[in-house]
């Protein structure tokens, strides 16, 4: 990664600021990527957005709530932007089906990102210091002096709400900044959080907790390992387990001729034992054909090999074991 300072990187987007540009982030964008990508996307006068695949249905949602139309995101990369701008991820293979159109455009690609750096040759403002891309952002429209509305201040707010886990993954600057976004918005915190919330259909919520009854618990040198298979929605089924008090979630789901791993670790055991989930599925994520990556506390793997599911999550586990002392 060639690391850009803040500074530089709102002079690369004052540059852009007419260009013809393309932003776009990781495989099933979420919400911190999309609002992300939209609040990018309002200080240049020519932008497109792009995913490589879909959005999730919650981001897709939250878009709708603040006004935002999620059926003007593309779905696919030409030759002919002068730059491409990737939000919430700072490598090409995690970008699915545009990874090698990527790739073609060389140095006229820029991250935007919060996630631990790599040793990509892409240049960026990559900084690990804020819980989301969504806060990286509302630094930079700060930084421009760029007048942020009640809709695009309650989109940013939700992306730095939807990435903090419960705000278990916060710096001090994401209150400050959600502070003044709520200001903005003209709106309070439970106001907020009520409306982005998703309570899910009763059948799902019954199918989730019927995946966490049905897991398979251990105890690894006073770890509580939780692993299972989720009947659709993995991180779902993932987020409860740690909820429910367990130190490390596992779950897998099938769907669409592809296998979805979710893992969770209690926050505080990450820095306790060095253990940094997204780094752990973006090494292993070759075992299922697939990509991976994520936080230290939450991260995620996706693959076309189905049958080596087992393999990932038992090598999956015996790497954080290794961390914990439990092998």
């Amino acid at each position: 990664m060639i690391k850009m300072s803040i500074d530089e990187m709102v002079s690369e987007l004052n540059a852009l600021a007419s260009k013809k540009v393309c932003i776009t982030f990781h495989s099933v964008g979420d919400t911190d990527s999309v609002s992300s990508a939209f609040g990018i996307a309002s200080i240049l006068g020519n932008a497109t957005i792009a995913t490589p695949d879909y959005i999730t249905s919650n981001s897709r949602r939250i878009l709708e709530l603040f006004g935002y139309d999620p059926s003007s995101i593309s779905t696919s990369i030409g030759q002919d932007f002068d730059a491409v701008i990737l939000v919430d991820v700072n490598n090409y293979e995690d970008c699915g089906s545009f990874s090698e159109i990527l790739k073609s455009y060389g140095s006229k690609v820029l991250v935007i990102d919060h996630h631990a750096p790599n040793n990509s040759p892409i240049r960026g403002y990559n900084d690990e210091n804020y819980n989301s891309a969504a806060s990286i952002v509302y630094a930079i429209l700060k930084k421009l002096n760029y007048h942020i509305g009640p809709n695009l201040a309650s989109l940013l707010a939700a992306g730095i709400i939807s990435d903090s886990a419960e705000f278990k993954n916060s710096m001090p600057d994401t209150f400050i900044q959600l502070g003044e976004l709520l200001k903005l918005a003209g709106t309070d915190y439970m106001d907020i959080l009520t409306r982005i919330s998703l309570v899910g259909d009763v059948n799902g919520r019954h199918a989730t907790f019927v995946d966490i009854q049905e897991s398979h618990a251990e105890v690894y040198n006073n770890l509580l390992v939780v692993r299972g298979k989720a009947h659709s929605h993995s991180n779902l089924a993932a987020d409860n387990a740690i909820r429910c008090g367990v130190d490390l979630a596992l779950f897998h789901s099938f769907n669409d001729s592809e296998v979805s791993f979710s893992s969770r670790l209690r926050p505080t055991l990450d820095s306790k034992y060095g253990i940094h989930l997204g780094k752990i599925s973006q090494k292993l994520a070759y075992l299922i054909d697939g990509t991976g990556g994520g936080h230290p506390c939450a991260a995620g793997a996706f693959g076309k090999k189905e049958e080596a599911w087992s393999v990932f999550e038992e090598t999956f586990l015996n790497e954080v074991l290794k961390l914990v002392g439990g092998q």
